[in-house]
């Protein structure tokens, strides 16, 4: 949705460029604090199995559920709804676009958890950790990255495939976000047992 918007702007490389400083910037101080805390507990740091299971299956079955309810939940009317908060302060300019990739990105997902508790695990230098951190996030960032790159090669083809991704998106959002937390809970769960056997 922010690129589809940034996308209708007068500048939308700029937005977006700004949107994505602010996400990656938050995203890669959150990780590198958290996989300095999971360093510091004993389920994550020098233990065998190298982290609780527990946790593994804990987060697989939320992840389960959750994927339950969106899947079960009924799909809202369809109303003409204004920009979204969010999109609202990336129309505002590139200061406002930066803040709202900050404010978006301040609370990790699942994913992101689980990949900086495999990170803080790895027996590398420091250095290592930060520059694994960061490739993490760019790939993360990859729907965002990759429109900035299109806009710039090919401006009028970017912004007709970002309208119809985003309609796909619009018709098939919530059939997606509950296969993604399905297979993301149904391994983590796999691991969990995996690791309580070894």
């Amino acid at each position: 949705m922010i690129d589809a918007l940034a996308l209708r702007l007068d500048r939308p490389v700029r937005i977006l460029v700004a949107f994505l400083a602010g996400g990656l910037l938050t995203t890669i101080t959150i990780g590198i604090l958290l996989v300095r805390g999971f360093e510091n507990w004993s389920f994550a740091a020098g233990s065998r199995p190298p982290a609780n299971p527990t946790l593994f299956i804990a987060l697989g079955t939320l992840s389960l559920v959750a994927a339950y309810f969106v899947s079960r939940a009924r799909p809202a009317k369809p109303e003409p709804k204004g920009p979204s908060a969010a999109e609202r302060l990336v129309a505002r300019g590139v200061p406002l676009a930066f803040a709202a990739g900050i404010i978006l990105n301040i609370v990790p997902g699942t994913f992101p958890f689980i990949a900086m508790l495999d990170i803080a695990q790895l027996d590398v230098e420091t250095g290592t950790q930060v520059a694994t951190i960061v490739v993490f996030y760019l790939i993360m960032f990859a729907f965002t990255e990759i429109p900035i790159v299109a806009f710039l090669i090919a401006p009028a083809w970017t912004k007709t495939a970002t309208r119809r991704v985003n309609e796909w998106l619009d018709r098939n959002g919530r059939r997606l976000v509950a296969l993604v937390l399905a297979v993301v809970g149904a391994y983590l769960v796999v691991r969990g047992l995996v690791t309580a056997l070894d």
